[in-house]
């Protein structure tokens, strides 16, 4: 069983850099408003292992949410495919940031 933390949300609409610090993902929701199945990859920095992979139908909203202590990120969560995605909101470890306050 996980214990208690406090996360934080990031939304991204796009390849690249999510999260740069190392950081663990707990939960996940990505929206496909397209005709076309989606795809998402996610991989430990900018290139990375593969640590995630996830298909999202035509149309569809996804939420996943990670089992016991979810995935940790040691290099930072990277984007490196999103195919037929709207946005996805990544749910991770409280980490600070820049336009963050230290106790967000």
């Amino acid at each position: 069983m996980g214990f208690k933390s406090d996360i934080q949300a990031t939304r991204s609409t796009a390849t690249g850099s999510v999260v740069s610090p190392a950081v663990r993902l707990r939960g996940i929701s990505i929206s496909n408003n397209t005709a076309s199945a989606g795809s998402l990859t996610l991989t430990n920095g900018n290139g990375g292992t593969v640590l995630l992979v996830l298909d999202v139908a035509a149309g569809d909203v996804l939420t996943l949410n990670m089992p016991e202590d979810g995935i940790p990120f040691g290099g930072g969560i990277y984007c490196s495919v999103f195919t037929s995605i709207t946005a996805f909101t990544l749910f991770t470890d409280k980490y600070n940031a820049p336009g963050l306050e230290s106790n967000n």
